[in-house]
This record gives C-alpha cells, sequence and structure tokens, in this order.
C-alpha cells in the first residue's frame, strides 16, 4: 500500500512537471507596495510596539531568512538601494521600474506610461505568444505602468476580469470571487486573490514572463493600521515561499526561471511611517531579492543599486541585450 502511495505522489509530481514545454529562459517578479526596510530587514518597528500583541512582534519574513534569502541575492541594507522616480509614490515608481528611469509622472493621476515598457520589449522582440506573458495586479493603477498599449498583454488587473475557454476554472472562480468579497479601500482587489490567480497560472502556463503586483500592504499603511500592515507582509513571507517552491516543483522550466521580488517605495519612520511621496527615507530604504537562473548565491549584499537596473537585468537574463546597468551578482554562463 505505501509502495502505490509512493508511485502515484510520483505520477502527480512528474505530470505537473511534465506540462511545462522549455521554451527559453523565463523570469517572475512580484512587487509589494510600500513596504519599508525596517520591517524586511529587522522585523517590528520597536516604536509601534504597542500596537501589535507580544507574540507577534519580531521578525516577519521568517521563512524567506531561514530558507530563501542566502540562494540568492538581497540589495538594500542600510540604504544601499534606491528608488528609480523622482518621487516615492506608486504610479511614479511602477513606470520607472518598467521603463528603466524617472518618467514625468509625479503621482497617482499621470495617465498612461508614454514609451515602451519592459513588458512591451519582450513581447515584440521575443515574439511571445499571449500565455506566454501574463500580469496580475491588485491595483488598477497598475494599468497605467505596465505597457504603453495594455490591450496588447493579457492583463488580470482589477477590475477588468479575463473571459477565456483556456483559462482554468480556479482562475475564473477566483476572478468572479473577487469582486464578492473587495476590501475596505477602493480602486483594488484582496492581494489573496490576486496571489492564487497568479500561481495558479503559473502552474497551468509556465509562461515566459509572470508579474503579480501586491497592494494590501500600502493601503494598511497609509490607514495608519499598523496590525494590519505587519500581518499583510506575513502573509507574503508565504507568498515568497510558495513561489520558489511552486518553480522547485516545476522541473528545467522552473530551473530556467529567475524570480525577482521586490517594492514600489518606502515609507517614513515613527510617526511619519504612514507618509511616502517625498519622503526621503521612502526613497531610499527599499529592498530587491533575486534567485534562481543567473543569479549569484551570495546573500545579503550592501552594493549600491537602484529600481532602474531592475529592466535592464530583466532583458538580459531574457537574452537580450540590456539597455542600462544589469544588476551586480547577476551572470549567466
Amino acid at each position: 500500500m505505501k509502495l502505490l502511495c509512493v508511485l502515484i505522489l510520483f505520477a502527480v509530481n512528474f505530470s505537473a512537471q511534465a506540462t511545462c514545454v522549455v521554451k527559453g529562459p523565463n523570469v517572475v517578479m512580484l512587487t509589494l507596495d510600500g513596504v519599508r526596510n525596517q520591517e524586511f530587514f529587522r522585523g517590528t518597528d520597536s516604536f509601534h510596539r504597542r500596537k501589535i500583541a507580544r507574540p507577534q512582534r519580531g521578525s516577519i519574513f521568517k521563512k524567506f531568512w531561514k530558507d530563501h534569502a542566502q540562494n540568492g541575492v538581497v540589495l538594500g541594507h542600510k540604504e544601499s538601494h534606491t528608488i528609480a522616480s523622482q518621487v516615492a509614490i506608486s504610479l511614479p515608481s511602477y513606470q520607472a521600474i518598467m521603463t528603466g528611469h524617472a518618467t514625468d509622472c509625479r503621482n497617482n493621476s499621470c495617465g498612461q506610461v508614454k514609451e515602451d515598457t519592459i513588458f512591451d520589449r519582450l513581447q515584440k522582440e521575443l515574439k511571445l505568444s499571449e500565455k506566454d506573458l501574463a500580469i496580475f495586479a491588485s491595483w488598477q493603477g497598475m494599468k497605467f505602468s505596465v505597457s504603453k498599449l495594455p490591450q496588447d498583454h493579457q492583463l488580470f488587473i482589477y477590475p477588468d476580469t479575463v473571459k477565456s475557454e483556456s483559462l482554468p476554472k480556479e482562475i475564473l472562480e477566483l476572478q468572479e470571487k473577487a469582486m464578492s468579497d473587495l476590501p475596505a479601500w477602493k480602486e483594488s482587489r484582496k492581494d489573496h486573490y490576486t496571489f492564487e490567480m497568479g500561481i495558479n497560472y503559473l502552474e497551468k502556463f509556465c509562461p515566459r514572463v509572470l508579474y503579480i503586483s501586491l497592494v494590501d500592504s500600502d493601503e494598511f499603511g497609509n490607514a495608519n493600521d499598523y496590525p494590519g500592515y505587519i500581518n499583510s507582509l506575513k502573509i507574503y513571507d508565504d507568498y515568497i515561499d510558495r513561489l520558489i517552491s511552486t518553480l522547485e516543483k516545476l522541473g528545467a522550466y522552473g530551473e530556467q526561471t529567475s524570480l525577482i521580488v521586490t517594492t514600489d517605495h518606502s515609507r517614513g519612520e515613527a510617526l511619519r511611517w504612514t507618509s511616502h511621496g517625498y519622503d526621503d527615507n521612502a526613497n531610499k530604504n527599499v529592498f530587491l531579492f533575486a534567485t534562481g537562473r543567473g543569479i549569484k548565491k551570495v546573500g545579503k549584499e550592501k552594493a549600491k543599486t537602484s529600481h532602474s537596473q531592475i529592466k535592464p537585468t530583466i532583458e538580459y537574463l531574457m537574452g537580450l541585450k540590456p539597455k542600462g546597468e544589469v544588476l551586480p551578482f547577476v551572470e549567466v554562463k
């Protein structure tokens, strides 16, 4: 009986791996909105300790630091990684990440990015199919940063829903449930639905490029809800662990995939923790983690880096000539 169970588990695992056709290198990117270095590197802020129960204090990204940090490169320690935009606001920062430099965007109402983004270039030059590039985002403003022509991509961005017979029923159901279970804030859906859709898509289609953008953390921060903010970060720790575990289970596809995790901007300190915008702390205190194909296993590093290097790094990892400086500790052999 035990042997039969082992054989069944092996068959299921092999079947999941066998569905992935390795077409070349792949990139998965995950962004967590408005996360401070304080909580990412050190844990809960002592200034706010009375707002949360004693058992909830201390390290937050426990799985990440225990199981994954040493298997890639972690940048941003001691203000060494900065945003690329001129203001620490979501849309300007996301546009800068996607284009590789600061745009003329200064607020969340600046409209569509006016030039090709990393996703536009990848789709055009690698001739990616519709299913090979997918973008999932909780915040509806992401539509204005990911592409100059968003209609050219498969976007799972709130509030739009994608209706396709080729999509697994799990994704179709998650889209519907998300719309009937909206958060207290406006202009987004809960991250739970966005992430579950994204990881389901990863397992089903093994895309060349996958981007998942989450926002709950920033919304809790803006609302001065420190316990809610901390809880969202602990959930993100689980999400990072699940992404890496899923890629490991996908065999050769996972081995050919690079993962990048970062935040769009940080937040102020102490009483100013709810603010960002032109706050100097929100510009400097951002982190970036990269692991997988082409990423050296060096752990935490203090190299001076910037969000402007994300786009050329993805270009390099995907086999294109990078338009800009690639992040350190990235080398494809």
